[in-house]
Parts: structure tokens; C-alpha cells; sequence
């Protein structure tokens, strides 16, 4: 015999899992992390540092702002003399 009542399937203790944001969201956000994913002077690790930044740094904002897109592009960007 069976149990097939639907008081014999009750709610599960696990909790939901919970899907990451791999890549940004907003325009802004999804240009910035291309320019840093193409990058020739950041390593590997820093390029994955500084895209978890960027999604961060929008579910807080919402957004991209002026002064982060700067701080970023100034980590990513070759340096002039």
C-alpha cells in the first residue's frame, strides 16, 4: 500500500536555492565588465574581482554610477606618462 494523501507530503527543510548573478544587469554595467574582460594589463583573478565588484556594486545602486565606472576603468585602463 501506498501513501498518496497530500498530508503525507509535507514541506521540506531545505532552503531555496539561490541563482548568482554572473554577469551585470544594466547597460552600463555590461559595457564596463566587456571592457574589463577584455583587459591585457589585469590578470585573470583581478578581471573576476573586479566584475563581482560591478555586480555588487549594482544590486546596492541599481546602477552604475559616474565615480565607479571611473575607479574601475582607472584599475583597468594602461597608464600614461
Amino acid at each position: 500500500m501506498t501513501k498518496t494523501k497530500a498530508s503525507h507530503h509535507g514541506p521540506t527543510n531545505r532552503a531555496p536555492v539561490v541563482v548568482k548573478t554572473r554577469w551585470p544587469v544594466t547597460t552600463e554595467g555590461g559595457l564596463l565588465a566587456t571592457e574589463v574582460k577584455e583587459s591585457r594589463i589585469c590578470t585573470d583573478a583581478t578581471k573576476a574581482k573586479l566584475i563581482q565588484d560591478i555586480i555588487d556594486h549594482e544590486s546596492v545602486h541599481g546602477l552604475c554610477t559616474k565615480t565607479f565606472i571611473k575607479k574601475v576603468r582607472h584599475q583597468v585602463r594602461p597608464r600614461t606618462t
